[in-house]
């Protein structure tokens, strides 16, 4: 594993020692309310949260003690999500965690006042959430992804990793709202890699079933995932096995999905991101707007490959790769 250093692990370091200097500006005996929103379920979202959670522990705030916080998942299926966001913004809480665009924009269409800070929220601007990076001017701000900026790379990377690859098969949900931009751009991308990227709609775990055969019939060398729910959030171990019963070497948008076992997965550290919201947490829950707090975006990206899946797919992953990787699983 390669070292990295960058500004957003610099400051993770010196969490708990910030911590420690601020607890004492803390309220004795307030209990404060966090709510909490996902377009996921808590199984697939536990690293998320325990990164989340372990960051408000360095800042002071521990659940339980003097914070409470109420969970809320639209990925159970139970409700839909705007009806589960709209209870959560009736709730008397001081601030909201959001993750995913969905669920931002599900938050936004209720008209909360309430601050929230989002993560894995693609292209705030441009959807609405904020009015600009450096000065959000809103109740929103958190930590932008940047995921449509990289798949290129991804792309560029599976090539490299998959010798002869011609024909990509790209795993995608209509409904996400940058799909049909991204799907353009990145058909674009394949052309000029000397591929042919043949896109797959799903929205369900039946219709990924039937992409999966799909892309069987059509003899596609190797597939891509969209970045976003559902497919993050709901049903990755599916779409992995999936993959691996169909023989077919997959590349991922964040490394858990290399870790259950897909070929290779290149974004950014989501455990960075996610602990970096606590900051905005502390900081709106003690005082600050969120309008004053600029938006952030991922400074730390990791490749990670999977040997052992390579090897089950009998593709040999080229040294130069494996030497650039931050992380290989044998």
């Amino acid at each position: 594993m390669r070292p990295r250093i960058t500004t957003l692990t610099a400051v993770l370091a010196v969490l708990p020692l910030a911590a420690a200097l601020t607890a004492g500006a803390q309220q004795t005996g307030k209990v404060w309310r966090l709510g909490f929103l996902s377009s996921g379920s808590p199984g697939p979202s536990a690293p998320a949260v325990e990164a989340f959670v372990g960051g408000l522990r360095a800042h002071g705030w521990v659940d339980g003690q003097n914070l409470a916080i109420e969970y809320r998942w639209a990925g159970t299926g139970a409700k839909p999500l705007q009806e589960i966001a709209s209870e959560l913004a009736r709730l008397p809480v001081e601030v909201i965690y959001v993750r995913t665009t969905p669920a931002a924009l599900a938050l936004k269409k209720t008209g909360t006042k309430i601050p929230v800070v989002f993560t894995e929220v693609s292209e705030p601007i441009t959807i609405g959430l904020v009015a600009s990076l450096a000065k959000p001017g809103s109740n929103f701000t958190g930590i932008a992804s940047i995921n449509r900026e990289i798949m290129p790379k991804r792309l560029a990377l599976l090539k490299e990793a998959i010798g002869g690859l011609t024909r990509v098969g790209y795993l995608a949900n209509p409904a996400y709202g940058l799909y049909p931009v991204q799907s353009k751009e990145m058909r674009e991308v394949a052309r000029a890699l000397g591929m042919e990227l043949l896109v797959f709609e799903a929205s369900t775990l039946p219709e990924v079933e039937r992409a999966f055969a799909g892309m069987v019939e059509r003899q596609v060398g190797a597939y891509i995932v969209q970045q976003g729910p559902p497919f993050a959030f709901s049903f990755p171990q599916q779409i992995v096995d999936l993959g691996a019963r169909a023989r077919l070497p997959g590349m991922y948008v964040a490394s858990a999905w290399a870790r259950r076992g897909g070929l290779m997965a290149y974004g950014a550290v989501q455990a960075d991101y996610h602990r970096r919201a606590a900051y905005y947490v502390d900081k709106i829950l003690r005082g600050t707007k969120p309008g004053d707090l600029p938006v952030e975006q991922p400074t730390t990206f990791e490749l990670v490959i999977n040997l052992k899946t390579a090897r089950s797919l009998g593709v040999t992953i080229p040294q130069s790769l494996l030497l650039r990787a931050d992380y290989v699983i044998e």
